[in-house]
């Protein structure tokens, strides 16, 4: 009898150490399977959903480990890890290069802003009517394809409202969506990290409710919280790591909702970023400087960049001037080799346009305590964008080569079957998978 006892609870612990070490292996991750496709190029799609992670630096990635759900869809996906964004690296223009598949000085947009010459004042670029070019919402609509927009950033709503059928967004949205949380006060930095984490989990189970309620063809979505959180505590945060992990376990909900659902099967996802990160720390007080030094030049402040209209100034004056400011790192002129290689040459582009030396930002001192993370030059802590597609039409278990998010547009016009030109990017080149996903998800962050 001693015997069996001992037996007894043997096996008791014995799968009771089982059951603790498969809960430890999942990490509280749902396992992500799908059926071989059997693609080895990219193939046609009813629907596509783009997911944009605002502000998600590929080296974010770190913060995950490859028990995460963005690493299990790696063996399922299509994805470049190292993709390269627009510049200057910002949500607007970035958000619209995607939507039109076109360079800024093509659509028209540089970065968040912009300087208003009739009204003398700093503009957000969050006007539909300022896009010179088509965007999918308006080509997806000439096919009768029926389009939505789930966000986590209210602007979103405005620069795309042009062909658009079904919005939501924390503050407007359809009946059958939960209310959202509000931020009382953004300047407390609790109550500011809380609303973003809680306004991530919104947006994910709005976009499960727009899926199912109206089943859109093409859906485009932004989740705010990787920037929000980056630009107020720095990339390098716990915060941050925090929002990253969140941000990956909602993704392998709405996989696991995706299949349930047998919206897989017809149905092709992209996330995405928009841009990266730095961490910033001193300030360059260009408005102070623009004011005491010239008369008639206006300036705007992006961030990263600083955008100059010289409005008669000697551009030789503004230019040697700022060259010599501390932070400063690089002026670009209007209708120079250098602008139009980086395609910021237009007729409503900046006469000069500033970034900043690493851990810089324009801005005036006493605000500096807002942000201790920010983008818009070219480095590769701003540029350097993850790309990870799977689903119908997907092929499973590929790299992309040299992936950009102006690539993005033509992709979804073949995957489902749209006639549209003018693009500057193209469908990405596929290569065999290599080794570039083991240099990111250690879990260690940097």
């Amino acid at each position: 009898m001693h015997i069996m006892k001992k037996l007894t609870m043997s096996m008791y612990l014995g799968v009771l150490l089982m059951l603790v070490c498969l809960l430890a292996s999942c990490g509280g991750h749902p396992a992500i399977t799908m059926e071989d496709n059997g693609l080895d190029e990219f193939g046609s799609s009813d629907r596509v959903i783009l997911i944009v992670l605002d502000g998600f630096a590929s080296r974010y990635l770190n913060y995950l480990d490859q028990d995460s759900s963005l690493y299990q869809l790696l063996q399922y996906a299509t994805y470049d890890l190292d993709g390269q964004t627009i510049y200057p690296s910002h949500t607007c223009n970035a958000h619209t290069s995607l939507m039109t598949g076109t360079y800024p000085d093509q659509h028209g947009l540089i970065g968040n802003v912009y300087y208003d010459q009739n009204e003398r004042i700093s503009q957000k670029n969050i006007s539909a009517d300022l896009i010179d070019q088509k965007t999918l919402f308006e080509i997806a609509g000439e096919h009768g394809k029926k389009t939505a927009i789930v966000s986590g950033k209210k602007n979103m709503l405005t620069l795309f409202e042009k062909g658009c059928d079904i919005q939501a967004t924390m503050s407007a949205h359809p009946d059958y969506i939960g209310e959202a949380l509000q931020l009382d006060d953004s300047e407390n930095n609790d109550q500011y990290y809380d609303y973003h984490l809680k306004t991530t989990s919104w947006v994910f189970e709005a976009l499960k409710s727009v899926l199912t309620e109206e089943k859109p063809d093409f859906t485009l979505v932004n989740i705010q919280s990787a920037d929000s959180i980056g630009h107020r505590f720095g990339p390098d945060s716990f915060e941050v790591a925090q929002a990253v992990k969140l941000i990956d376990q909602e993704i392998g909900k709405l996989f696991s909702y995706m299949k349930k659902s047998d919206i897989l099967s017809d149905t092709a996802v992209m996330i995405l970023a928009d841009h990266g990160m730095s961490p910033v720390s001193k300030a360059i007080p260009i408005n102070v400087l623009m004011n005491n030094n010239f008369d008639q030049a206006a300036v705007v402040v992006d961030g990263r960049n600083a955008y100059i209209w010289l409005n008669g100034d000697d551009a030789a004056a503004v230019t040697t001037f700022f060259e010599a400011q501390e932070g400063v790192a690089r002026i670009t002129s209007k209708g120079s080799p250098e602008a139009q290689a980086l395609r910021v040459d237009c007729e409503r582009c900046p006469d000069l346009i500033l970034d900043s030396e690493p851990g810089y930002l324009f801005i005036p001192e006493a605000l500096l305590w807002k942000y201790q993370g920010m983008h818009g030059t070219t480095e590769d802590s701003d540029m350097n964008i993850p790309m990870i597609f799977f689903g119908s039409g997907i092929p499973q278990n590929q790299e992309m080569a040299d992936a950009k998010i102006v690539d993005l547009a033509a992709l979804t016009c073949k995957l489902m079957g749209l006639t549209a030109d003018g693009f500057d990017g193209t469908v990405p080149r596929l290569t065999a998978p290599g080794a570039e996903a083991v240099d990111f998800f250690t879990g260690q962050g940097d």
